[in-house]
C-alpha cells in the first residue's frame, strides 16, 4: 500500500458526537473564514469555498457554546507580504467574516473576534487574552476553517504544545469536512492538506472525519 494511502486510512473513521463533550467546557475556533480567503483576493479558493456550509451546520449546532473567530487582518506595509501576496487589508471586504456566519448562532456573551496580523492567531493579543480567561474552563477545543496547512496547523501545533508544555489534559480536535486549503503552482491542495492532517494527528490532535 502506498504512504499516501496508509496516511488516508489512519485520518479516516472516526467521528465525535457534539453531545459526548460538555457544552460548557468546549470551545469553537473558526480560523480566516473572510471574503479574502473565501470567495475574492489573491489568495481566495474555491476548495475553502466547500467547506463554508460545513462549518456552518457545526456553528448552528454550537449556538451559546465558547467560540472564537479569527479575523486576518492586515496594514499595507504588513510584514507578512514579503512572503505572501496582499491579502484581507483591514477596514476591506476581504477582512470581514463571510456573510454566511454572520448570524445569531456567532454571537452571544461568550463569542470573541480576534483581528491577526500573521498566520498563527495563538500569538495575537486577542487570542492570548481569551487563553488567559478561559485556558482553565475549556477542556475540548474544536479547530475549523483555513488553510489548513498554515494557520489551521500553526494555531493547532501551537495550542496543543502549549498545553503539553503546562501538562494540562486538553483535547483538540479537528474535523476534516471543516477544514481546507488551496490548489496553485506547486501548492498541490490534496497532498498539503494531507499532510497537514496527519502533521496534527501524530502530535496528539484528534483528526476526525466530522462532529456529528
Amino acid at each position: 500500500m502506498k504512504a499516501i494511502e496508509k496516511i488516508e486510512q489512519e485520518l479516516k473513521g472516526n467521528t465525535v458526537d457534539l453531545e459526548s463533550l460538555d457544552k460548557d467546557k468546549t470551545a469553537l475556533f473558526v480560523v480566516d473564514m473572510v471574503v479574502g480567503f473565501v470567495y475574492s483576493g489573491a489568495l481566495s479558493s474555491p476548495r475553502v469555498a466547500a467547506i463554508v456550509n460545513n462549518i456552518d451546520e457545526l456553528n448552528k449546532k454550537t449556538k451559546g457554546y465558547k467560540k472564537l473567530f479569527f479575523l486576518d487582518n492586515h496594514e499595507k506595509d504588513s510584514q507578512e507580504f514579503r512572503y505572501f501576496p496582499s491579502h484581507c487589508i483591514k477596514g476591506t471586504n476581504e477582512a470581514e467574516l463571510i456573510s454566511e456566519l454572520k448570524t445569531e448562532y456567532s454571537e452571544g456573551p461568550v463569542t470573541f473576534y480576534v483581528e491577526k496580523n500573521s498566520t498563527n492567531g495563538f500569538y495575537s493579543k486577542g487570542f492570548q487574552g481569551w487563553l488567559k480567561k478561559y485556558e482553565d474552563e475549556v477542556d475540548n477545543f474544536i479547530i475549523t476553517g483555513c488553510v489548513t496547512d498554515i494557520c489551521v496547523l500553526q494555531f493547532a501545533l501551537s495550542i496543543k504544545a502549549y498545553f503539553n508544555e503546562n501538562n494540562k489534559n486538553k483535547r483538540v480536535i479537528v474535523p476534516m469536512n471543516t477544514v481546507e486549503t488551496y490548489d496553485g503552482g506547486s501548492h498541490d491542495a490534496y497532498l498539503m492538506n494531507l499532510f497537514a492532517l496527519y502533521n496534527m494527528h501524530i502530535s496528539g490532535i484528534e483528526i476526525v472525519e466530522k462532529i456529528n
